[in-house]
């Protein structure tokens, strides 16, 4: 077979030992809505409803920010590639600029207007109010996150992905913790329901940052980092033009996400909440197989820094047989919740739990689609394709995608079609994602280079 040609366990191995951290700082990063759902899901579904709404709101400025980051793990693992230090501290200048400038706006932004943007996407007062507070709260989180996030991304890019993961070792149980004693008021702190998960999230995402700060300030001590001094406007604009496709493509997506769960949100409140409490499995669970794309893009833009272009095919097919792999693994993850989510989730009414077993073959089908057009895109944005990714998913999500939702959640349509939007937008973008990842390669190849 053509995938197995010239495998090389080496490469698979060294792009594994990039991926695992990677992967398990993923999980943990999402596992905090896990956490925030077990936790609330006790308070009902008037909770978990508005966790919805104010989590989607969060996540996609977080999303922004990670969006923003991302680009830069390009910019940088190209530096790194080339051996380049000065170069490396100024991408990491202008990294920090270019965040902390979009995430102080968003909060601007959030602060004045979070509540009519609630208040039109629900019309219950109850839920409405709660999501307010939730994200209200959840300011201090932004930027936090925005500072973290740069410094992540230093981190893949020199391969030092371990890191990272320590940090959301020492953040989750401080986030649990917190979250848990704020939400019930024990031992003598408030009760705050909802919004006592905002702040065992804020809390614990400030003792992240502190660790990721020292660890940083040890790399720069060491002289493995230097060229700060040098940022100036025109690096910034430089930097923005690098990014500024990698941004558009995942603003595509997340306000595409962010408009599917308000188009959600016009659903009884017992299929919300279903589709609620399955939305961060499917990102938790996801994250084995982008992670796995993500080590192996900081790996694709290191060959293009050494010039070694002739290099990315073989290991781009090889990539590619893991990530099959994963999507069958996924599957097996989706089906095994769908049997336990009953138990998992055994407070919530019976038509809730009623709409969970409706969607779940959707979900437990997603992955193996999913997981192709993860891989695909990544590698074609580290080859610097990004904006004919933008094109596909404008395309897939917001001309067919999304309209298609609002008319079945207009017409009643069974919960299961409304949900299946998700899928069919997913099926609409493989063959194009694919496609063009292979004449990308197949350049590669011929020219030589």
């Amino acid at each position: 077979m053509q995938l197995f040609k010239n495998f090389s366990k080496k490469d698979l191995l060294h792009n594994a030992s990039i991926a695992w951290p990677m992967t398990c700082n993923a999980i943990l990063m999402q596992s905090v809505t896990i956490i925030d759902l077990i936790l609330i899901a006790s308070l009902g579904d008037t909770q978990v409803a508005a966790f919805g709404i104010a989590g989607a709101i969060v996540t996609f400025i977080i999303g922004i920010q990670f969006a923003i980051a991302n680009g830069t793990q390009l910019v940088l693992s190209r530096s790194v590639g080339a051996g380049n230090k000065k170069n490396i501290g100024l991408v990491m200048a202008s990294a920090w600029a270019t965040n902390l400038g979009f995430s102080l706006l968003a909060l601007l932004t959030l602060l004045l207007l979070s509540t009519p943007i609630i208040d039109l996407i629900t019309h219950d007062a109850l839920v409405a109010s709660e999501a307010n507070s939730y994200v209200q709260i959840s300011l201090l989180l932004l930027l936090f996150s925005s500072a973290s996030q740069v410094i992540v991304v230093y981190f893949n890019s020199t391969k030092k992905t371990r890191i990272p993961l320590y940090g959301f070792m020492i953040e989750i149980p401080i986030n649990i913790i917190c979250s848990f004693i704020l939400i019930n008021g024990l031992w003598g702190a408030p009760e705050l329901g909802l919004a006592g998960a905002a702040w065992g999230s804020v809390i614990a995402s400030i003792i992240r940052f502190a660790y990721l700060a020292y660890r940083f300030n040890e790399a720069k001590l060491q002289g493995l980092i230097t060229g700060f001094h040098i940022l100036n406007k025109a690096s910034i604009i430089a930097h923005i033009q690098e990014v500024v496709p990698i941004v558009a493509n995942f603003m595509v997506l997340l306000t595409g996400l962010l408009l599917f769960q308000v188009i959600f949100a016009q659903l009884p409140i017992a299929s919300y909440a279903a589709i609620t409490l399955v939305l961060p499995w499917i990102k938790i669970v996801s994250m084995f197989a982008n992670t796995w794309a993500q080590a192996s893009t900081i790996i694709v833009s290191q060959y293009i820094g050494k010039n070694e272009q002739k290099s990315i095919p073989s290991f781009v097919n090889q990539s590619f047989i893991v990530t099959r792999i994963i999507a069958l693994f996924l599957m097996l993850i989706f089906y095994i919740f769908s049997k336990l989510a009953p138990d998992l989730y055994s407070n919530l009414s019976s038509e809730t739990v009623d709409a969970l077993a409706i969607i779940a073959p959707i979900y437990i089908i997603l992955p193996l689609i999913r997981t192709n057009n993860m891989f695909c895109g990544n590698m074609i944005r580290a080859m610097g394709d990004s904006y004919l990714i933008v094109r596909v998913n404008i395309i897939t999500q917001w001309i067919i995608s999304l309209p298609l939702c609002a008319l079945m959640v207009y017409l009643e349509a069974p919960l299961y079609i409304v949900f299946g939007i998700i899928l069919f937008d997913e099926l609409l973008k493989f063959q194009p994602f694919r496609r063009t990842l292979q004449n990308r390669l197949d350049r590669y190849q011929n020219e030589g280079v």
